[in-house]
């Protein structure tokens, strides 16, 4: 295959650029991107800390980016962390209650006031998406949302705790954007807990000896 006009290394160059351009909102304050991460680490953590729950919504790809980092955080961090993506759940809750409703209708009988949701869409404007979030800032959760290609997109322009926007327009580099970012917070977590058990081994073998 001859590359002319779109060559794979450029597609990787414009991934990294755009992850590093991407835009944050703590509340309604627009933050820098280093902000923005650790902002939401905190969130991420307090949740853990006080033994809430984390919940997961997307679709297509962006369902697999939930599937793989809520596992990520019950592995690694020991977190509530559930992405109800069963296939029979899923049909189930479609079928009855249309599609729109087919994480809405399991979330609004399993979460409680301060749970996390973290919310993604890469357009920002996916029905099914939009309702659980607004249910998680009803319900007194907190509520960290991802979405990308315009500005004007509902997600993105929602009372959240924490915003992410990727400003591009080809999904894979917004999921991957958005993988990349969340990754990013996850892993920084994991390896800030791991040091402080690290250091408070060591500190305990120098007492014993």
């Amino acid at each position: 295959m001859i590359f002319n006009k779109h060559n794979p290394y450029n597609w990787l160059e414009k991934l990294n650029t755009t992850i590093m351009s991407s835009q944050c909102r703590l509340g309604k304050e627009s933050v820098d991107l280093e902000e923005g991460c650790c902002a939401a680490g905190g969130i991420i953590n307090n949740t853990i800390e006080t033994d809430a729950s984390i919940w997961w919504v997307g679709n297509g790809g962006s369902a697999a980016i939930c599937s793989h980092l809520s596992q990520d955080l019950l592995n690694k961090l020991g977190a509530r962390s559930f992405y109800p993506g069963d296939a029979s759940l899923m049909t189930c809750m479609s079928n009855d209650f249309g599609y729109e409703n087919v994480y809405l209708q399991p979330l609004a009988k399993l979460v409680r006031p301060k749970d996390l949701l973290v919310a993604i869409s890469s357009s920002g404007n996916s029905e099914n998406i939009l309702l659980c979030a607004k249910m998680a800032l009803e319900r007194g959760m907190d509520l960290i949302t991802l979405s990308g290609f315009k500005r004007d997109n509902k997600l993105w322009n929602m009372n959240s705790n924490l915003s992410f926007f990727v400003p591009a327009d080809l999904f894979g580099i917004v999921e991957l954007s958005h993988e990349a970012i969340l990754h990013g917070i996850i892993e920084s977590i994991w390896l800030e807990k791991k040091d402080v058990l690290i250091t408070a081994s060591a500190l305990k073998a120098e007492c014993v000896n």
